[in-house]
């Protein structure tokens, strides 16, 4: 190969560098590689997040739906400073970051129990069934306070199905002392 020859070898690697950077933007790539390695160790995980994020939306558009409602219309809640950006996205960024949090930890889960995929399973699925139940939970009350009251029957549905769960899996204990991690009385320890 002769010295043009490389220069111009080189020179086109360069541009093609460029262009990756500039158009493809890797970081970005990095970034959303990492996330979905740790939120979506399977692809099972996949839908339980999609209908989590549809819940996530439905919630916020009913909470909407529902303030409008009692102010007789969108554009007079907004006058009535009853929906504001800063109230709203209050209530979601807490909403959001403790989904977040639990998807991170049960992604986690999965990925740091190899040896005990059954059990990362169980409590992933209880985890990712009790957030969804949550916030169907949280538009239907939203649709009951805006006028709906033909749907409190499926209120008390998801309450009865969100306690089941809970009995199911001895995860309710009021006797559990969040500030010291402790159980007051031991033989109320859940199992897993």
């Amino acid at each position: 190969m002769r010295e043009s020859e490389i220069r111009e070898l080189l020179y086109g690697m360069y541009e093609y560098g460029s262009k990756v950077i500039e158009q493809v933007r890797p970081i970005w790539g990095l970034f959303v590689a990492g996330v979905s390695y740790v939120l979506f160790p399977d692809q099972a995980y996949v839908p339980p997040t999609i209908g989590l994020c549809i819940a996530l939306v439905l919630d916020v558009i009913t909470k909407y739906y529902a303030i409008s409602k009692k102010c007789g219309g969108f554009w007079k809640a907004i006058k009535a400073k009853k929906i504001t950006s800063e109230s709203m996205w209050k209530g979601t960024k807490k909403k959001l970051l403790s989904i977040l949090v639990v998807m991170i930890a049960c992604g986690l889960l999965i990925r740091f129990t190899p040896f005990l995929p059954e059990i990362a399973i169980t409590i992933t699925t209880i985890a990712y069934a009790f957030m969804f139940y949550r916030e169907i939970q949280s538009v239907v009350e939203n649709m009951i306070e805006a006028g709906h009251d033909d749907l409190t029957w499926f209120l008390n549905l998801i309450k009865r199905r969100k306690s089941e769960i809970l009995d199911e899996e001895n995860f309710e204990n009021k006797n559990y002392n969040s500030r010291t991690n402790n159980y007051d009385n031991n033989d109320n320890i859940p199992t897993i």
